[in-house]
């Protein structure tokens, strides 16, 4: 790391708590903003009705009011389902 970077680091470790955590979200963003840029660059744009169609599935996802699955159940799952599928693999 470059002796300013440090420097500006040092600075932003010492800022309060809220303008820190403020730094942070901008960077993350910027970030973000970046490799969703690369990507739409790599894939294009969405097909047409896609974001109909997401926006359709997270209205069901958020009206569906069947009982969760707790956390440790779901996981069991997707570990057993990945066990199962390196097993097959090394058949």
């Amino acid at each position: 790391m470059s002796p300013k970077a440090q420097e500006i680091l040092d600075q932003a470790m010492k800022l309060p708590a809220k303008e820190k955590r403020w730094l942070t979200e901008q960077l993350l963003v910027l970030q973000n903003d970046k490799a969703f840029s690369t990507l739409e660059k790599e894939y294009g744009e969405p097909e047409a009705g896609y974001e109909e169609w997401f926006r359709a599935g997270v209205e069901e996802a958020l009206a569906d009011d069947s009982p969760g699955i707790p956390h440790e159940r779901a996981m069991k799952r997707f570990h057993d389902a990945i066990q199962k599928a390196r097993l097959r693999r090394t058949a």
